[in-house]
């Protein structure tokens, strides 16, 4: 009697714990993606001129938060070509048309940084090159920061040379990006939780 008493007993804790582990996986999968993303700083990374057509960042909800984000620089090449061009929705990357943002100054290693109007979580990024010349220069590297400005995640060498589309693209897995601390905190407090029922039963 006392045996099965207490195999009934563990058996309704596995449960427990088993409901606690499907809980904090369905939420870790929720939250795939990069989060708290306040800002993206773009650079060139083969030290050429920093050009860029169009930049776009996604949301989870695919939204284009760049759309509605700032864009600023150190310089730029004239009044055409202002950082703003680099997320005014226009891809065609033609110079002479006013749709791409042009550093002032070659080799200087300068950025161009995007800031959101709030820190966003992303799902993806995409960026679109020059497209009426030079699109060898259009290899990019990326830093994320958070609202206080520390980095996030970095990506290098992101190449959008490819003269059939002067585009690439990244999407972020979750597998990359470090679980947040609240889904630890849950499980603790769940598993807590299933502890003090089997104390009280016992």
């Amino acid at each position: 009697m006392l045996n099965s008493k207490i195999t009934s007993r563990l058996r309704r804790f596995a449960s427990q714990v088993a409901v606690c582990t499907v809980v904090v996986s369905f939420m870790a999968g929720a939250n795939a993606g990069l989060m708290g993303v306040k800002s993206v700083e773009i650079s060139n990374s083969i030290n050429e001129w920093l050009q860029v057509a169009e930049f776009q960042a996604f949301d989870m909800s695919n939204v284009n938060v760049a759309l509605t984000a700032t864009a600023s620089a150190p310089d730029s090449w004239n009044a055409s070509s202002t950082p703003d061009k680099a997320i005014d929705g226009n891809t065609d990357g033609v110079f002479s048309n006013g749709s791409v943002f042009h550093e002032g100054n070659p080799k200087t290693g300068d950025t161009l940084t995007i800031t959101f109007l709030e820190a966003v979580d992303l799902s993806s990024i995409a960026i679109f090159g020059r497209t009426d010349c030079c699109s060898n220069r259009d290899i990019y590297d990326f830093n994320f920061l958070d609202a206080s400005g520390s980095s996030l995640f970095q990506l290098t060498g992101v190449d959008a040379t490819d003269v059939n589309n002067h585009f690439a693209s990244y999407e972020f897995e979750s597998n990359e990006i470090p679980e947040p601390a609240p889904l630890a905190l849950l499980a603790a407090g769940l598993l807590a939780m299933a502890l003090r029922r089997r104390r009280r039963a016992s």
